[in-house]
């Protein structure tokens, strides 16, 4: 009898987890063809003007263009700086190699706004750069980092490296086996990277806010109308918008990982 209690309890948990999690969004696509200025029920009738309007305006394409740019150069300069920091600190010991895991992860700990005012502060006073995609890259990048390292680190320690060993002894040098051997089998953990990498960058606000300059991305565009009663049908298509992104992130990534399970 407490197996199937628990049993169903579970089943409960899991069902509400499932609403309270999908149905804002749901909720939120719905009102996105809403016909009413201000967002809420009932429904005034079903509509595409906002849509419309999204689509043909000049500065919302150019800002989910910049959005795609930087979360692209996000996903691939943190990633391949994961991964050598992952393999520094699983295959190698040096001094100080604590403090280095620390620094690394130190991202982690501190508020986003803490991390974008001295990533601000460093990038306009010591190296004196204008505000611009590039600053806003680096700021992800900082964010990034820490979990693409995560991520990568969790796969090297899994690794078998007598396989390695075997490619050595059979002449391979250290470049070919990293091509061949290593490199396929941590692959997947180079997708889950990647991916994180592109997730924080298209969803930050925060240090996109302090360091975008005139390129701005598309929750700071977010952040910017939703202080204005107008701009809200736009905020709930650009917000419907970025959930369809997702969904298909996701769905490309499902069907990666069941091809790579082949």
């Amino acid at each position: 009898m407490l197996g199937n209690f628990r049993e169903n309890s579970l089943k409960v948990y899991f069902y509400v987890f499932i609403a309270v999690t999908y149905l804002p969004l749901l909720v939120l696509i719905l009102l996105s063809f809403n016909r009413a200025r201000t967002p809420g029920f009932p429904l005034v009738g079903f509509t595409l003007e906002w849509w419309q309007r999204f689509f043909t305006s000049a500065s919302a394409m150019n800002t989910v263009q910049n959005s795609f740019l930087i979360g692209s150069a996000t996903a691939m300069i943190s990633t391949a700086l994961g991964l050598l920091a992952a393999f520094a600190l699983v295959r190698h010991f040096f001094r100080g190699k604590n403090l280095a895991n620390a620094l690394v992860l130190l991202p982690l700990c501190l508020p986003p706004v803490v991390v974008a005012v001295g990533a601000l502060v460093f990038l306009r006073t010591v190296l004196d750069l204008e505000l611009s995609r590039l600053t806003i890259i680096l700021g992800h990048t900082l964010l990034a980092l820490p979990f693409t390292t995560l991520v990568l680190i969790a796969r090297l320690i899994g690794f078998d490296r007598t396989l390695e060993e075997a490619a050595y002894d059979l002449g391979a040098n250290e470049f070919t086996t990293f091509r061949k051997i290593t490199l396929p089998i941590i692959m997947p953990g180079i997708f889950v990277a990647l991916m994180m990498g592109f997730i924080i960058s298209f969803e930050d606000v925060v240090v996109a806010y302090f360091l975008s300059g005139f390129d701005t991305t598309v929750p700071v565009l977010v952040f910017g109308l939703q202080r204005r009663a107008t701009g809200l049908p736009m905020v709930t298509v650009i917000s419907a918008f970025m959930v369809f992104i997702m969904v298909v992130f996701l769905i490309v990534s499902l069907l990666w990982a069941r091809r790579a399970a082949k």
